[in-house]
């Protein structure tokens, strides 16, 4: 791929896919399509310090995503911590917010720190970091139009986004900002890797993403039954709440 557009078009076939086969696998690609269009809109606006590097960096980074999952749909090996984001695709027990939180555990907290080491120069990755941080900023723009679409199909999230009187976005918020700080971390230590260790790096931090994916599946502030009845407070009419959440995508 060489442009976000395109990145953005193999991101619709995966949610056309998930609308005709109701897997909740187009939970997270709604997300991170959502988030990715309003990447290209900063780049397109010049927000950023190099918008052709962070082009690349997108690409690269969305790379990671549609080859994991193209592995995974052919019952090819991938990493680990996208593994299990997959696998519980096939459990519609969890909650939506369990799988967009695998998913941007797996593509953040894994591949985001090894896709910016990816672009920059071996020991070189201190120049990235202001433009890597001003992504927060970016998507954060979206997150408010986000949690509006998730509290039509879960009334937990609505009462809590009332309560707040709107101003809670903390659970995109913390979980996107809290991933970025650990995947620059990974970026760092990516970028200090020599090439014939980086794969012992990346299976290091895929092994510390997969126990994050367990935590998420069996979170220990909520007992199964809370889960379950979470569970019952939201639609389970998959197609729906995929559409719900991929109508964000035009804002």
């Amino acid at each position: 791929m060489k442009t976000i557009e395109e990145v953005l078009k193999k991101l619709d076939e995966i949610i056309i896919w998930a609308k005709e086969n109701q897997s909740p696998i187009g939970y997270f690609a709604c997300t991170y399509r959502i988030m990715t269009a309003q990447v290209l809109k900063g780049i397109q606006q010049k927000k950023f310090e190099d918008n052709p590097r962070m082009t690349q960096l997108d690409i690269a980074f969305a790379t990671r995503y549609l080859e994991a999952w193209e592995a995974y749909s052919k019952g090819k090996k991938c990493t680990n911590s996208w593994y299990i984001a997959f696998e519980a695709t096939k459990n519609k027990n969890y909650l939506i917010l369990q799988h967009i939180f695998l998913g941007m555990n797996a593509h953040i907290n894994l591949d985001l720190g090894i896709s910016a080491a990816s672009i920059m120069p071996y020991r070189k990755i201190t120049p990235l970091k202001k433009d890597f941080e001003n992504i927060n900023n970016v998507i954060a723009s979206i997150n408010q139009k986000v949690q509006d679409s998730l509290n039509k199909i879960c009334y937990p999230v609505e009462l809590i986004d009332k309560i707040s009187n709107g101003k809670d976005n903390a659970v995109l918020d913390f979980a996107i900002s809290k991933a970025r700080d650990t995947s620059w971390a990974t970026a760092v230590i990516a970028s200090n890797t020599p090439n014939f260790l980086r794969e012992s790096v990346i299976g290091i931090v895929d092994y510390a993403a997969a126990k994050v994916a367990t935590q998420i599946l069996n979170p220990k502030i909520l007992t199964p039954a809370l889960l379950k009845e979470l569970k019952k407070c939201e639609s389970n009419n998959v197609v729906k709440n995929i559409e719900i959440l991929a109508s964000t995508k035009n804002v």
